[in-house]
């Protein structure tokens, strides 16, 4: 094609105009480390409707499963910092898979940086019908049978087994853990007799303890829950008040986007969380959403760093 000279000055000049396009200016994708109907990629799949409409581009969630959230981590280290790229950030994965999983090859503080905070979901303990009406009785059964029974996560050092971690530790007892991709898959084996118990975020549980197919325990929270209004806490069924834990998680990305991207994002995700039909949906999957900056988020990790540490040192 034959190009005048009055054109070519206007082609040199358009890969300047599409840098300049504002953001976002296309998709964005949300990486989550955990597979389809676990409590995770439920909450992100809902936080990432109500950005997309905020930001007038879609937030697509890509779900990276496996090494407790490792590969969803390290696939987001790994990405470009242009903002296009963005991780549902696990405090779990955060806080303890750095101690238990000597192969961690993300350094956290040094990859990523983070946005805002998002939601947490507080556990439910669950086990298989049959097996114990309450936590005492639960909890004595399970120190007779020293280790045999079995409790399914979605990872080492995931949510799940952050609980039971914490449950040997305050309940005198133990447990053979078996790790599954996904909370929704830990559930699935406590529903066909693979396993004998877990603890997994409300919504994950809630309609199997309405239809009788699984026992709920306890919940891991301070306060009762409002999907389960009936269900002691851990502290008022066997007066183990520290046994509180949850699946909690925020908004990261790749170390070195521009700080006038962060704060698009945050602002973003921040006025997603404050709707009407974003609140109502995290409150029907028994989840808050949680309020803040990169700053409070950083101070809750650094927080269950230190609450963790004792439990990891013999895990």
């Amino acid at each position: 094609m034959h190009l005048t000279r009055r054109a070519l000055p206007a082609l040199l000049l358009a890969p300047a105009i599409a840098r300049a396009q504002p953001y976002p200016a296309r998709p964005i994708r949300l990486i989550v480390g955990f597979g389809a109907g676990g409590i995770s990629d439920l909450i992100a799949r809902i936080v990432a409707e109500g950005a997309s409409q905020q930001l007038g581009q879609p937030v697509v969630v890509e779900n990276r499963t496996g090494a407790g959230g490792n590969i969803a981590f390290e696939t987001a280290a790994r990405a470009t910092p242009d903002g296009y790229t963005l991780l549902f950030a696990g405090v779990a994965t955060l806080t303890v898979n750095p101690v238990l999983i000597p192969s961690t090859t993300f350094d956290a503080a040094r990859d990523l940086v983070t946005i805002a905070p998002l939601a947490s979901t507080p556990h439910v303990l669950v086990v298989k019908p049959g097996l114990a009406a309450s936590l005492p009785e639960f909890l004595v059964k399970a120190r007779a049978a020293r280790g045999d029974f079995t409790w399914s996560t979605a990872g080492v050092g995931t949510s799940p087994h952050q609980t039971m971690l914490l449950t040997q530790a305050l309940g005198d007892c133990r447990f053979t853990p078996v790790h599954y991709r996904s909370g929704a898959a830990g559930v699935q084996a406590v529903l066909t007799g693979e396993v004998q118990v877990t603890a997994e975020a409300t919504a994950v549980v809630v309609e199997h303890i309405r239809a009788g197919t699984l026992v709920a325990l306890a919940a891991a929270s301070t306060e009762r829950l409002a999907l389960l209004p009936d269900l002691p806490t851990a502290a008022e069924a066997a007066n183990l008040p520290g046994l509180t834990n949850g699946s909690s998680a925020g908004l990261a990305a790749p170390r070195g986007v521009p700080d006038a991207i962060r704060a698009r994002l945050a602002e973003a995700f921040a006025a997603a969380l404050r709707h009407p039909v974003v609140v109502d949906r995290l409150t029907q999957q028994g989840t808050f959403a949680l309020r803040g900056d990169a700053a409070s988020f950083d101070a809750m990790v650094n927080e269950e760093r230190a609450r963790w540490r004792p439990l990891l040192a013999g895990a």
